[in-house]
C-alpha cells in the first residue's frame, strides 16, 4: 500500500471554551446554527502503521493487543476497524496506539482524536494526500452515521484543523471552522492564565449524550444561550479580556448543568466551588461532563493557591498549552 512501511501520526486532544451541546445534531438540525469554540492542546494521540510481516494477518495494539487477525471484521476496537473498512485496507497491516494523557471517558475528546489520527496514518500509508476538512468528514461519517455513537461533530474538526477556531453547524451539516485572531504573545499570554485537573473520575459519554440528545427540546433556551456564549466567546479571547471569558465560562457551566443528570455531581460542584474561592474566573468539566477533566481559567497568580486547594481533594493538576497544529504527520519511512 503506497510507498511507506511505517507513518507515524500525532492528533491533538481539545478543550472547548463555550458552545458544546449545539454540535448535537438533534439541535442542529432543527434549531440551528450550532457554535461552539474550541481549542486544541500540546498533548495528544499518535497512531503508529506499520506494515505485518503477514500478509494475510492484522494486528491491532492500544490498551490491549489483537493479534493474528485474519479478516477486518474480527476487530474490537470499533474506530480502527471502520477506518480500515472505508480506506478499503483488508490486512498486511499493523495499527499501534499510544497516548500522552488519560483518555477513556476523560472528555477531551479522545475517540474523535484516534480516529482522526488514524484516518489520517492510513490515508498516508496508502500515498494519498488529504486535508482537515476530508479527514473530519470521514471520522464524522465513522463515528456519527456508520457506529451511530452519539454526540456532536465539533471534535473532529477541531482535532483536524487544530488551534483555537469558532466551529459552526448549519443546519444542513455544513460546517465552517474559523481560526480566531490571536498572535503568539496573546496566545501565550492565554496560556498563562489556563488551569487543568485531573479528577480521576471517567464516564461514559454515550450515556449521558443519550439522555441529553432525549430532552433537546425542552432546553431550548439553555442551548440558544450557550451558542451566543460561543459567538461572545469570540470576542472576549481576541481582546485577552479575561474576566467577560471567565464569566462566560462560568454561564455556559451553568447552563450545560440543566440539560440533564449527570452532567455534574455534587462532588463536581464542591470542586468547582473551591477553584471559585480560590480565584477561578470560570471553567467547565469537558465534554459531555459527569468526570474527566475540570478546565479552569484563573489569574496566574491563583494557581498555586487553587492547586493547592485542589490537590488537598484528590485532583491532579496536568499542564497543558494551547496548540496550533491539527492532526499531522510526524513520521514516515
Amino acid at each position: 500500500m503506497g510507498d511507506r512501511a511505517v507513518v507515524v501520526s500525532r492528533t491533538p486532544f481539545r478543550v472547548t471554551f463555550a458552545g458544546g451541546g449545539t454540535d448535537l445534531p438533534e439541535y442542529y438540525r432543527a434549531h440551528g446554527p450550532g457554535a461552539c469554540v474550541a481549542g486544541t492542546i500540546d498533548r495528544g494521540i499518535f497512531v503508529m502503521i506499520v506494515e505485518n510481516f503477514v500478509a494475510s494477518e492484522i494486528r491491532v495494539s492500544y490498551r490491549i493487543t489483537e493479534d493474528a487477525l485474519r479478516s477486518v471484521d474480527e476487530i474490537a476496537h470499533a474506530t480502527i476497524r471502520e477506518a480500515l473498512r472505508l480506506l478499503k485496507i483488508p490486512s498486511g497491516i499493523q495499527v499501534i496506539t499510544a497516548t500522552q494523557m488519560p483518555s477513556r471517558g476523560t472528555g477531551i475528546g479522545s475517540s474523535s482524536s484516534c480516529v482522526v489520527g488514524a484516518l489520517n496514518a492510513l490515508h498516508a500509508w496508502r500515498g494519498d494526500r488529504v486535508g482537515p476538512r476530508q479527514l473530519a468528514r470521514e471520522a464524522v461519517r465513522i463515528e456519527r452515521e456508520i457506529l451511530q455513537e452519539p454526540g456532536g461533530i465539533q471534535d473532529q474538526y477541531a482535532v483536524a484543523y487544530g488551534g483555537l477556531s469558532l466551529i459552526t453547524v448549519e443546519r444542513n451539516g455544513g460546517v465552517s471552522v474559523q481560526s480566531l485572531s490571536l498572535d503568539h504573545d496573546g496566545l501565550e499570554e492565554l496560556n498563562r492564565q489556563l488551569l487543568l485537573f485531573y479528577t480521576g473520575v471517567e464516564r461514559s459519554s454515550a450515556t449521558i449524550h443519550a439522555r441529553q440528545t432525549s430532552a433537546v427540546g425542552d432546553h431550548l433556551d439553555e442551548y440558544r444561550r450557550m451558542r451566543e456564549l460561543a459567538l461572545e466567546t469570540v470576542g472576549a479571547i481576541e481582546k485577552l479580556d479575561y474576566g467577560q471569558l471567565g464569566r462566560i465560562m462560568d454561564e455556559n457551566w451553568s447552563l450545560k448543568c440543566r440539560l440533564t443528570d449527570g452532567i455534574s455531581s455534587p462532588e463536581i460542584d464542591r470542586w468547582y466551588s473551591l477553584a471559585k474561592r480560590e480565584g477561578a474566573l470560570g471553567g467547565k468539566i469537558l465534554g459531555a461532563g459527569g468526570g474527566g477533566f475540570l478546565f479552569l481559567l484563573a489569574p496566574p497568580e491563583k494557581h498555586a493557591g487553587i492547586t493547592r486547594a485542589l490537590s488537598g481533594l484528590g485532583l491532579v493538576r496536568k499542564p497543558i498549552r494551547l496548540a496550533i497544529d491539527g492532526s499531522s504527520i510526524v513520521f514516515q519511512e
